[in-house]
């Protein structure tokens, strides 16, 4: 009878342990098979325990915000709403050289921040390497990329969603921060960084003809940053 229930322990453990194993691999895997996606119209949650449990946390958009345009800004205004902290991260490679440097966009997006007041938990950075390890040190609940829809940018979104996943585990080793899309505001689906760059090369790029694209307090900016040869 000892032996039996000493062998039955075990395999209960066993078992314990498989189901443990195979609830962690499918909790990686279900979401870059189906990924989260916030479509628009963007919904603020409607139970107060979930709206105030969404204020305590810090989440990041990512992205190249090369440069910042409306879009990202609507974003960051939808986020900034629902969460505590919103941290808005240009991610760059130290070994690349830009046009505009990681941090030149930096204070581009922080000084189109300042001046808008529904966006004070807001703050943006540069971050050189890895974006998961930053995230696990500013205590990230959620990692954030914007799509003008999954159709259109599901194919990159995914191989990225892939090293976000697996290398925390590999690298860290530690559990990662979820990915959640968040699908742009139809109104600036025809905005991007490329066609502003594309403008800018141009030649004689004014202020008055990036006004629909970006927000008024950086055209000028963008205007002299991205004209540069």
């Amino acid at each position: 009878m000892k032996e039996f229930n000493v062998e039955t322990c075990i395999w209960f453990s066993l078992m314990i342990v498989l189901l443990v194993f195979v609830y962690a691999a499918l909790s990686l895997i279900l979401p870059i098979v189906k990924p989260k996606i916030i479509e628009y119209p963007w919904k603020l949650p409607t139970l107060f325990r979930i709206r105030a449990r969404d204020k305590e946390k810090v989440v990041i958009l990512a992205g190249s915000y090369n440069p910042p345009h409306n879009g990202h800004l609507a974003m960051l205004e939808y986020l900034s709403q629902r969460y505590g902290q919103v941290i808005a991260v240009v991610g760059m490679n130290p070994n690349k050289k830009y046009l505009v440097s990681p941090e030149e966009r930096v204070e581009l997006i922080q000084s189109m921040l300042d001046t808008n007041p529904k966006l004070k938990n807001v703050r943006a950075q540069a971050v050189s390497g890895y974006v998961w390890r930053f995230a696990k040190r500013e205590g990230a609940s959620v990692f954030f990329r914007g799509v003008r829809s999954w159709e259109k940018d599901g194919k990159d979104e995914r191989s990225l969603q892939i090293l976000n996943t697996w290398g925390p585990l590999f690298l860290g080793p530690t559990w990662p921060v979820p990915t959640v899309y968040l699908e742009g505001k139809p109104e600036y689906n025809h905005v991007s960084s490329t066609l502003i760059r594309n403008i800018c090369r141009g030649g004689a790029t004014t202020a008055e003809s990036l006004s629909s694209l970006v927000p008024s307090q950086g055209t000028e900016k963008v205007a002299t940053l991205y004209s540069r040869k």
